[in-house]
């Protein structure tokens, strides 16, 4: 990993640790209200930090290469995210089932889940590299899945500049399908523009994806356990779906580097 990717890990790992800090100490967990210190402070931070890991990203290109190759971590994480994927479906199938744009949801978290262990069942092949099943189609259809998330949000309107989770999570859907696009572009398209694209996108997925969403799956856990388990269950698996994703951006900056050696 470049020096300078190094650093931007580490501020995105500084970020999901004050991020922690923010929900356990300065957030009421009823409403999603800040607590304490204004809520400008908040995005401010978090908006530097994507932004220097898309910057960062974009300096220096990805090369298809490793990722068309056995990958190990990386092949764990995008299966991890497809069990937590496909789970989430279920959960919401016996739990909060009833609209329509419920069963879109679902349906799409199942192609999601494909696309993922496709991906995974390539990166870990034991004799040499397989381009993933299905081809370009379930590549977007599994992407979809995030840009259906951003438009439900926007059309339940239940965000609020005051209320930052619901706020990020847009951030944070548009960072998964940045990623999971671009990955489909270097894997199945590959041109050297690509590589920027994704490596900026990895980068940002982690942020977003893992380090910021990692203390909240966290608090929905302990929830969970607390005796609330099946009102938080769906939204438990589809943060640990986003975490396993965010994860794969990592995986995906230390392929990079072997990439070029």
């Amino acid at each position: 990993m470049e020096p300078l990717e190094l650093i931007i890990v580490l501020l995105c790992v500084l970020l999901g640790l004050g991020r922690g800090a923010d929900l356990a100490f300065a957030t009421d967990a009823a409403t999603g209200l800040c607590t304490a210190g204004a809520v400008w402070w908040r995005y401010l931070v978090l908006g530097a930090v994507v932004l220097a890991a898309v910057l960062a990203g974009r300096s220096r290109p990805l090369p298809p290469e490793p990722l068309r190759s056995r990958r190990p971590a990386a092949g764990v994480l995008a299966f991890a995210g497809a069990v937590c994927m496909l789970a989430a479906g279920a959960a919401q199938f016996v739990l909060a089932a009833g609209t329509v744009s419920t069963f879109v949801r679902i349906l799409l978290e199942v192609a999601c889940a494909v696309w993922l262990s496709n991906l995974g069942r390539s990166w870990l092949r034991g004799d040499g590299w397989k381009t993933p099943a299905g081809g370009l189609p379930v590549a977007i259809a599994g992407s979809a899945l995030f840009y259906w998330n951003v438009l439900m949000r926007f059309m339940e309107n239940s965000s609020s500049w005051h209320r930052v989770q619901p706020t990020a999570a847009v951030w944070q859907e548009l960072a998964a399908l940045l990623f999971l696009a671009a990955l489909a572009r270097t894997l199945y398209l590959p041109r050297p523009e690509n590589g920027r694209s994704l490596h900026a996108a990895a980068l940002a997925a982690f942020c977003l994806c893992l380090c910021w969403e990692l203390p909240r799956v966290l608090l929905l856990l302990a929830a969970g356990f607390g005796g609330g388990m099946a009102a938080v269950l769906p939204e438990l698996l589809s943060g640990l779906a986003l975490c396993c994703i965010g994860g794969m951006g990592l995986a995906c900056i230390g392929q990079g580097k072997a990439g070029n050696n």
